[in-house]
């Protein structure tokens, strides 16, 4: 009889916060990049980067449509876009979850040697906007 009742509890408490939708904490999302920054190109080279996205809190702090949105300044694109701007999704991930996609910096043949800023915005349906500027460094060819 013992064991109906904690059953019947432990399905009433889930039922509460799954499906009345119980506020079950808030996602911490982190973002990594591989390599770290800064970065340093040639003009006419590329970088692969990686990004993971990984969600620090617990099991059901759900977060969700996650989407990393990278602009990057005149003079460089992104191989799969050929524009300055590429968008990597990650939709929900859950608590303790995370993963990865990434993007490839190309640098225009003609660009000035300098530092550079890119700009990476980490987005969601229920998180706050974050956004991070790395720098990448134009090298003379050697």
């Amino acid at each position: 009889m013992i064991l109906v009742i904690v059953g019947l509890l432990i399905v009433g408490v889930f039922f509460t916060l799954v499906y009345l939708r119980v506020p079950l904490g808030e996602p911490k999302l982190r973002m990594e990049l591989y390599p770290p920054p800064p970065w340093q190109l040639r003009p006419g080279d590329s970088l692969e980067v990686a990004v993971g996205v990984a969600n620090d809190a617990w099991l059901l702090a759900w977060a969700k449509d996650i989407r990393v949105t990278v602009i990057m300044p005149e003079g460089f694109t992104d191989s799969r876009t050929g524009t300055r701007e590429c968008e990597l999704r990650f939709f929900t991930l859950h608590g303790g979850d995370g993963l990865g996609n990434g993007f490839t910096i190309v640098a225009a043949n003609n660009i000035s040697l300098g530092n550079y800023t890119i700009t990476i915005r980490l987005t969601g349906q229920n998180i706050p906007e974050k956004t991070f500027a790395p720098e990448v460094v134009v090298v003379a060819e050697q």
